[in-house]
Parts: C-alpha cells; sequence; structure tokens
C-alpha cells in the first residue's frame, strides 16, 4: 500500500529534546498520520451524503433509458455502499475506532473502502453501452466526472484513495468508449483518461506535498517555540519586547512567571517595572533614561521585584533600537531570575573564611591572616592515625572526632591566636606576638597532650595522636631565616613531616639541618624515579642453604642500586624513600619479574633428581593497600614460566597489624595460587601467636639481630630457642638470617633450625655470579667453609 508523503521530521539531538532523531521522526509520522485519517473521515459524511443523492438522481434520469432490472440493483449496491461508509465514519470520528484499531488497519480499510466505491459507481460506466440516448449518455460521463471530482474536493487528503478510485469509477466508462471505434467517441476516452490523471492522481499529490510542507513547518515552529520556552524556564531566563507603535509589551512565558503578570501583553510597560522594589525602582527608571539619553545599545543591572512568591533578584539586560531620528523604536529585554545565585554568593561570602564543620577558621581565612597580620611563629598540627578511624568506625565517626579535636585547640590557645583547620586532619596555629622558644615548647607540649587525649565517641574509647611543626620567625637561636609568611608555612610543614618520621606524638622546631634533609630527600625521590626509568637498578641473590648439608635450597632476592655519580646507595637509604614516595609499588613489580625469571631458569636447568630452589622476594606493605598484587604475582608467572611453588613471598609483621582484612584476604589469594608465605625480620616486630595462627605463613625468618651474640649471651640464644620452639610447635619452616661463623651455624643445628642464608654460606651477588655458584655446587654436597 502506497503511504501518503509524511512532513519532514527535525531529527536533530538537543540537550531540551532527549528524544532522538529517529524517535522524532517517527513520532512526527505517527502524527501526520492521524490528522490524516482524520482529514478523510471528518469529510466522509458529505461526500457520501451528495453521493447517495447523486445516485438517485442518475438512476431517475436513466429511468426510462435503462432497464430497472439493472438500475435498481445497482442503487442498491450503492446505496448499501455508502452507508456503510457512514457507519465507519461515525466508528471513526466517535473515537472507538481510534484508540482500538491501529494506523495501519485504518489505512488499509480506507483504502478497501475506497475501492469498492470505485468498482460501484465504476459499473454505472457500462450504462453508456446500455442506452443510446445522447441525454442519458451525457448524463452517464457528467455524473461519474462530478463524483471523481467531489471525491477530489471532499476526502482527498489521502494519497492513493483517489487514484484507485478514479481509475475504478472512470475506468468501465472508459473502456465503453474506446472499444467503440468512432473517433469521437476514442477522443472522449482519452479525455476522460485524461481528466483522471489531472483530477484523481496528480493534483492530490501536488495536494498532498502541500500540505504536508505546511504542516511540516507548523511543527518545526511549534518545537521551536517549545524549545525556547524550555530554554527560558531551565535557565530562568524570560524576555520582554516594547513596541513604541503599539505601546504593547509582549511578555514570555518565563517572563509572566518571573514577574507574576497573567496576561503574555500589558498596555503599557510601566505594569512591568513597578513591580521593582520601592527602593530600587527610581534608580532603575534613571538608568534606562540614562542609557536612552547616551544612545547606548545595551544596558546591564541587578534589580529586585515582588515575584508571585516574594522578592526575587534579577538581572537585567537590555537592548535598544533606535530610527532615524534617534527615538527608541522597541526594546528588547532579558530577564534571569537570580536569587538563587545571589543566595549562594552570600552564603560563599559568609562560610568563604570558615570551616563548616569545625567553625575554625578554613584555608582560606587562614592564609588571609597569615598575609595580612603579623606572625611570630607557625604551629602545623597532624592527628596520627586519623585515616585508620575513617576507615574502621566510618567518615561520620571521623567528623566528630575532628569537632572534638578542634574544641582541643580553642581550649588550649588564647584568643589572639589563630587556629585553623586546613582540611582532612590538617590543623594550624598562628602566633601573632611575640613569644620566646621556651613558651612555644610549652603550647606544643600542651597541644600533643589535649589531642592525645582518649575521645569517647558512641561507646568507643578513640585513641589518636598529634604531631606538631614548628616554624620561628627572629626567636633567639632559633633559625631566623623565615622572614615571608610561605616560607614560615613551608617550614612549619617541614618539621611537621619530621616530627612525624622519629616516631609520632610529638613536637619538632625547623632547623636548617631539617631544610636539608628535607630537600635531600626530595633529590632522593628524584633520583629513584630517573633509576628506575634508566635501568640503574638490578637483582642480587644471597644463597639459603640447609643446615643440615650445606645444599643451597634457595635464595633471597635483595635490590641493588648503583647510581650513576653517587655510586652504591644502601637499601636504608633509598628503600624508605621509596616507601613514602609510592615507587616502592613500581620497583617490587619489577623485583618480583626479575626474580621469577631467574627462578624460572634455574630450576629448569636442574636435574630431575634435584629439588627446586625457592627465590624469596620481600613484599613492601605499600604493596597491598590500593594495588592488585595478586593480578601483579599472576603477570609475573605468567610471563616468566615461573611455578608459584618457586617463590616464597617475604612479608613484616607490621602488615599483620591490619584489621580491616585487606592483608589477611590477599595473603589467602596468594597461598591459594601456590606460593609460599614468609614473615621476615620475626621478633623485632609486634609478634602475636595469633598472627602465625590467623594468616596463612609458612616460615618464620629469625632475624639477624639475634645472631650476632647468639653464642655469648644468654638473653640472644634464648630468644632464639623460643623462637625455633614455636615455629616447631607450629609447623612452621624456619630460616636464620644474617649467620656469619661456624660457631653460630652449629647453635642452629642443635636447636633443629632447617635454614639458615648469610655471609658465612655466600654476600649478594648478581645473577651471573650465582648461576656459577649452582654449577659449582652440583657436585656432592659439602659443608660450607669460611
Amino acid at each position: 500500500m502506497k503511504r501518503p508523503p509524511r512532513p519532514p521530521a527535525n531529527t536533530t539531538a538537543t540537550p531540551d529534546m532527549p528524544t532522538t532523531g529517529a524517535g522524532a521522526a517517527a513520532d512526527a509520522a505517527a502524527t501526520w498520520d492521524t490528522l490524516l485519517l482524520l482529514s478523510h473521515y471528518q469529510h466522509t459524511p458529505q461526500a457520501v451524503l451528495s453521493g447517495m443523492a447523486l445516485s438517485v438522481l442518475i438512476t431517475a434520469v436513466l429511468w426510462q433509458a435503462v432497464a430497472h432490472t439493472v438500475l435498481l440493483p445497482w442503487l442498491a449496491c450503492v446505496e448499501t455502499l455508502m452507508g456503510m461508509r457512514l457507519l465507519v465514519a461515525r466508528y471513526f470520528l466517535r473515537g472507538g475506532g481510534q484508540t482500538q484499531w491501529s494506523r495501519q488497519r485504518w489505512f488499509w480499510l480506507t483504502q478497501g473502502q475506497t475501492a469498492l466505491s470505485g468498482l460501484g459507481w465504476g459499473t454505472l460506466g457500462l450504462f453508456y453501452a446500455l442506452t443510446d440516448d445522447p441525454v442519458s449518455r451525457t448524463a452517464v460521463v457528467m455524473t461519474l466526472m462530478g463524483a471523481c471530482a467531489g471525491s477530489a474536493a471532499l476526502i482527498g487528503s489521502i494519497q492513493g484513495t483517489l487514484s484507485i478510485f478514479g481509475v475504478l469509477a472512470m475506468g468501465p466508462l472508459v473502456a465503453v468508449l474506446l472499444s467503440r471505434g468512432a473517433l469521437a467517441h476514442t477522443y472522449m476516452g482519452l479525455a476522460l483518461m485524461y481528466y483522471v490523471y489531472l483530477v484523481m492522481v496528480k493534483g492530490p499529490s501536488r495536494i498532498s506535498r502541500a500540505m504536508a510542507s505546511q504542516h511540516a513547518d507548523r511543527c518545526d515552529r511549534d518545537r521551536l517555540v517549545a524549545r525556547l520556552e524550555d530554554a527560558e524556564r531551565v535557565g530562568q531566563m524570560g524576555h520582554l519586547i516594547w513596541d513604541r507603535s503599539t505601546r504593547i509589551t509582549t511578555l514570555s512565558a518565563e517572563a509572566q512567571r518571573q514577574f507574576g503578570l497573567a496576561q503574555a501583553m500589558v498596555p503599557h510597560v510601566r505594569m512591568v517595572w513597578n513591580r521593582v522594589v520601592a527602593s530600587d525602582r527610581a534608580r532603575v527608571l534613571q538608568l534606562s533614561a540614562e542609557a536612552v539619553r547616551q544612545q547606548l545599545q545595551e544596558l546591564r543591572f541587578d534589580t529586585t521585584i515582588h515575584g508571585p512568591f516574594g522578592l526575587h533578584d534579577l538581572r537585567v539586560v537590555q537592548r535598544f533600537d533606535y530610527d532615524t531620528r534617534g527615538l527608541v523604536a522597541q526594546t528588547m529585554t532579558t530577564t534571569q531570575d537570580i536569587t538563587e545565585l545571589k543566595a549562594t554568593q552570600r552564603e560563599l561570602h559568609t562560610l568563604a573564611f570558615q570551616d563548616v564543620l569545625t567553625g575554625l577558621v578554613n584555608r582560606a581565612g587562614f592564609t588571609q591572616r597569615l598575609h595580612e597580620r603579623p606572625v611570630q611563629a607557625v604551629l602545623m598540627l597532624d592527628l596520627d592515625h586519623f585515616k585508620y578511624v575513617n576507615d574502621t568506625l566510618g567518615h561520620a565517626t571521623g567528623d566528630r572526632l575532628l569537632v572534638m579535636m578542634a574544641q582541643r585547640l580553642g581550649t588550649c590557645l588564647r584568643s589572639q591566636d589563630t587556629v585553623a583547620r586546613l582540611g582532612g586532619d590538617e590543623f594550624a596555629v598562628l602566633i601573632h606576638d611575640a613569644v620566646d622558644h621556651e613558651q612555644l615548647d610549652r603550647i606544643a607540649r600542651r597541644l600533643v597532650e589535649a589531642l592525645s587525649a582518649p575521645c569517647r565517641i558512641d561507646d568507643h574509647d578513640i585513641f589518636v595522636s598529634a604531631s606538631v611543626g614548628i616554624a620561628v620567625r627572629g626567636c633567639g637561636d632559633l633559625d631566623t631565616s623565615a622572614t615571608d609568611p610561605d616560607t614560615l608555612m613551608q617550614q612549619a610543614d617541614t618539621a611537621l613531616f619530621a616530627a612525624k618520621a622519629s616516631g609520632r606524638s610529638r613536637h619538632q622546631f625547623h632547623s636548617e639541618d631539617l631544610s636539608q634533609r628535607t630537600r635531600d630527600r626530595v633529590t632522593m625521590e628524584a633520583d629513584l624515579r630517573r633509576g628506575l626509568s634508566e635501568r640503574q637498578f638490578s637483582v642480587h641473590f644471597q644463597p639459603k642453604v640447609a643446615l643440615a648439608d650445606g645444599r643451597i635450597v634457595g635464595a633471597e632476592a635483595l635490590l641493588r642500586w648503583h647510581h650513576p655519580e653517587r655510586g652504591h646507595v644502601s637499601p636504608e637509604d633509598f628503600i624508605p624513600v621509596a616507601e613514602d614516595s609510592g615507587l616502592i609499588v613500581a620497583i617490587g613489580a619489577w623485583v618480583l619479574r626479575d626474580a621469577c625469571a631467574a627462578a624460572a631458569d634455574w630450576n629448569r636447568a636442574r636435574a630431575a633428581d634435584q629439588p627446586p630452589l625457592c627465590i624469596a622476594v620481600n613484599l613492601s606493605p605499600r604493596q597491598f593497600l590500593n594495588h592488585d598484587l595478586i593480578g601483579t604475582v599472576t603477570t609475573a608467572l605468567a610471563r616468566t614460566g615461573c611455578r608459584p611453588e618457586w617463590i616464597e613471598l617475604e612479608i613484616t609483621e607490621r602488615l599483620l597489624l591490619d584489621e580491616r582484612g585487606q592483608a589477611g584476604e590477599t595473603l589467602d589469594g596468594l597461598r591459594a595460587m601456590g606460593l609460599t608465605l614468609a614473615i621476615d625480620d620475626f621478633g623485632t616486630g609486634h609478634s602475636a601467636l595469633s598472627y602465625l595462627t590467623k594468616y596463612p605463613i609458612s616460615t618464620l625468618k629469625i632475624d639477624k639481630s639475634f645472631m650476632r651474640d647468639i653464642t655469648t649471651r644468654r638473653d640472644k640464644a634464648g630468644v632464639v630457642r623460643a623462637i625455633i620452639s614455636m615455629g616447631h610447635s607450629l609447623q612452621l619452616g624456619l630460616v636464620a638470617e644474617g649467620v656469619e661463623t661456624e660457631e653460630q651455624a652449629c647453635f642452629l643445628r642443635e636447636q633443629g633450625c632447617e635454614l639458615a642464608q648469610g655471609w658465612l654460606y655466600g654476600r649478594p651477588m648478581p645473577r651471573l655470579d650465582f648461576t656459577a655458584l649452582l654449577l659449582a655446587r652440583a657436585a656432592p654436597a659439602h659443608m660450607p667453609t669460611t
């Protein structure tokens, strides 16, 4: 079925019209189809009644010329078809058909009705051959032409219906005329064919396209107006147009809402500006008058009006159009409701220098006072372990703790001092008057003591402490180089870092030595980053042997750094910096890959009857926090072809203090992969039997600090015996570090320690040297010698 042409739909998506382009086109087409059907059935009653009357009239005309046995059945058939069309039209117009039947079904029904009507009227054309009366024949031709013309005028909205009707209604008559053979009849047949083409095909097609175009233009205009109104509503912007020729002011829908006016047009512009508050009305009118006097093209100002729901702040932009005489011909005024913006600005201005949570001065206020008022000393404070409170008890509890800390700070300081919260758990104090070293020391001690006192929140006893860094301007033997506020801040921050690094819960005065150490640390961090990118690091391997027979059972992978200018840098110097900066994560991943590659090469080269080597790799606590350690280990094993049982991961006891379960979950995952887990430097940290039973630990490494005097001091020997006994009881493997003498090795063997490493068996060595050592030891095992 040929569908009527549809109006083109604007399918460009805009923020104000969430409907997609395809959806908008479908909606427009559906609306157009409905309008066409409605137009068709609205005109159907008139067309049908005219057709019924016409069929009766032509019957009367042909009554004497055509046999009644033919004429009456034709009339009954046509009248029945017309009646059915009336019933269908009534059903549609009363709404039932529109809701119960689809548009597609109605289009098919319309085409079917048209075809039946065309056939009914087309039968009339056959009567031309049943009579020789010229008047009757003329009446038949004129009646069919009239029926076609009337249909085109009344029900031609749906393209295709008229073509069907015209062909079926005129087709039999044309066939009769062409079959006669006479030139006049042939001419009449061809003329009627052309008539059908013009009236029933070409004309309706043009009319349908014109209607579709007009509908599309109207829809585009309506959509544009709707979008403009939506944009004004969302942006809270209205507009007013004043025209001098009519003196009428036209308001948009949003402008009506802003000014509380019910009508879109007002006869005088003063009805609008009278809504401006009385205290500002004269100023607004004066501004407009002055702008016109100066022939300005645009005027901007803010004002307050009486709106429908109280006072509203407006931002007004007036644009003036002048005629050739310099008089205002038209004004276009844009108004934007900025009530919320003004309220926000006022609130921001009020809170610009105050911390919302604690009520203390915030960072902006602190910076302002630091630069605008004399400052003798700056104290930077930081709560120790505050992040642990947030992570375990929640941020709400953390906020309440911060409020309590702020209150305690207020009780410890004087009214002339500035106390500020800079953000998070960081506070600062400005001492504005002259103080000496002893006074500052007492203030700092009092602050640390007050902030370290336990807090009771929701049945929880919370214990935090505070670290304080102090920078002083011109105070005796203290550093007096700090003269500008920014330098004081920087130095106080440096002192705070030193206080936290030296054990927390204490205060630290700034000194030049601290600044130098900070500069050294910054330089070290930069060198570490450069060293990682330039491959200045290497992995050395220290043999791990079985104490029973001296057989090499594995090695510990140890990181070494050879700086191009500094030479060999001790791990004790650069590992802490790598930990603090987070570089240890990338460095640790690289060490792990290198150790896995070495373990894979050595074990693939070993004889089938030799047990595999197990390479130990140290892990940093930073690698467990917020990093996919399991993914890193999995990748390293996959890329190197190393088996999990060839790798032992060493962790510190400090990591086991994690009570959030994050470390435990990671350790369980690593153990499930088949890797061995060991506690490094056991006995020097927070050793507890509960950790050894809670986590999947396989090995304990006895710290080398116990080895030095193991044969001369009873206490050291007793500690080692206790660790070995505990390890045996828990069925854990034992490795003694730092074994340097045969006497130490004999003691460990006697106590049942299985493995050892130290200079007695070999210093950390490059991979090639360790490979050579393995080849040399490939002979029958022998006891090591000094």
